[in-house]
């Protein structure tokens, strides 16, 4: 199973960081629909007074994570 892993991430720990920030920017910005769907709108409540607004959040992690995998699959371009 990690050599799976590590050959998705081209064996770049940076690259497993990305994609780590990319699902969690992704859960957090769909946590409102699962709220909805648990019926629990408190739920949406507590995640919002610890973490902000989390569709601003989440989607900031996925710009975060899309910009290090880029930049990493770039310098590991120019390294071969």
């Amino acid at each position: 199973m990690w050599t799976r892993v590590k050959a998705a991430c081209r064996h770049s720990l940076t690259i497993a960081w990305g994609y780590l920030l990319a699902v969690i920017g992704f859960l957090l910005s769909i946590v409102d629909n699962f709220s909805d769907a648990l019926g629990d709108p408190s739920l949406k409540d507590q995640i919002s007074a610890a973490v902000g607004d989390t569709r601003t959040v989440g989607r900031i992690f996925l710009v975060i994570s899309l910009v290090t995998i880029v930049a990493r699959l770039r310098s590991l371009n120019r390294a071969s």
